[in-house]
């Protein structure tokens, strides 16, 4: 789990007590700044309430995704506007999933995100924490692990201005460059061109996936809870906790004991499974070799060039389809998907 790294690395690295190999910025390019960061990201990470999405919960979630962003571009809104004002259910909040099987359940999909890619794209875990804290905006962080890699603070952070009547505006969004993090990239022997493309990355990435949690929230406020079942989890065991008091492991006696783990229900299983065999469907349907679905073709004439006519009597056209795949799947069509969700407030 991601979030248990976080507090666990920097924690030891504020106390002293981290090793070069698993915190190479830490040691090779430390800064003030960098311990800035790092005292207050522990600290929000300690106070944020902590949910974690297993892999269908994140996958169901991002079809909604899907299905909004394509309503947002009809209207030429940001697809977190379609969802409205969601309020977060603490003043700060960890959301994580895993992003590398966010990305096979993407491409699997055919979601428009991957329309370009040859294969799956996601790399690792990945974490939002959402500080509400301030009266002048919201500041988004996002931690990711990628596989095979030690884990490296964030490059940028987003802040989200809010309008005079309170109210966040996503066209009013600055970037927040970590010092840093640049300075430990040009010490590594990145260009400053480099440097910019790997902010670019993150901006981007952090902005498109934020829907995620920002789902999650709207979700966990609906009547049915929008086909999700929220479980308190434990995050640090007594073991855990033991061994941290006999070593002085403060930042993490300091931490969430518990999280909410975030998995899918009946209604959220039937709608994975019905984008499933429709998109099944429409594959086998669009290739040559399978050619038409069956089909009854009434008598009718058919006129040549040569002026020659041919009655062409009734008959059947095409191949049975497969008795294993259906040709109707109950559930909205993936480009007309939509998803309602009260404007209540979200539990404490």
């Amino acid at each position: 789990m991601l979030y248990k790294s976080l507090i666990s690395l920097y924690g030891s690295s504020l106390a002293g007590k981290s090793a070069p190999k698993d915190d190479l910025i830490w040691h090779f390019a430390p800064s003030d700044d960098l311990r800035q960061f790092r005292v207050y990201a522990l600290d929000a990470l300690q106070q944020a309430k902590v949910f974690l999405l297993d892999h269908l919960a994140a996958a169901y979630t991002d079809t909604l995704h899907d299905a909004v962003s394509k309503q947002a571009e009809e209207v030429g809104v940001p697809a977190m506007a379609i969802l409205g004002e969601v309020k977060l259910p603490a003043p700060i909040v960890w959301v994580e999933f895993d992003d590398r099987e966010l990305g096979v359940a993407r491409f699997e999909r055919a979601s428009p995100v991957t329309r370009h890619d040859d294969k799956p794209s996601g790399t690792g875990l990945r974490g939002y924490l959402l500080d509400d804290r301030h009266e002048g905006h919201l500041r988004i962080t996002m931690f990711h692990h990628r596989e095979n890699s030690r884990v490296v603070d964030p490059i940028c952070a987003l802040l989200v201005n809010r309008t005079p009547t309170g109210q966040l505006n996503y066209d009013d969004v600055e970037v927040e460059l970590s010092r840093s993090v640049v300075d430990f990239r040009l010490r590594s022997g990145d260009t400053m061109e480099m440097i910019q493309g790997r902010r670019t990355v993150h901006q981007v990435e952090t902005g498109y996936d934020l829907f995620i949690p920002y789902a999650l929230f709207a979700m966990l406020v609906s009547p049915d809870l929008g086909g999700i079942i929220p479980t308190e989890t434990e995050t640090f065991t007594a073991k855990d906790t033991k061994t941290a008091r006999k070593f002085g492991k403060s930042w993490i006696l300091g931490a969430q004991k518990s999280h909410l783990t975030i998995r899918i229900g009946p209604q959220a299983a039937a709608h994975l499974a019905e984008r499933t065999a429709r998109l099944e469907f429409e594959r086998q349907t669009v290739e040559e070799r399978n050619g038409p679905v069956r089909h009854w073709v009434s008598e009718h004439e058919r006129h040549y060039r040569s002026g020659k006519v041919v009655l062409v009597k009734g008959h059947h056209r095409g191949q049975a389809p497969d008795p294993n795949l259906p040709t109707r799947v109950m559930g909205p069509k993936p480009d007309a998907a939509s998803f309602e969700f009260p404007a209540t407030e979200a539990p404490n």
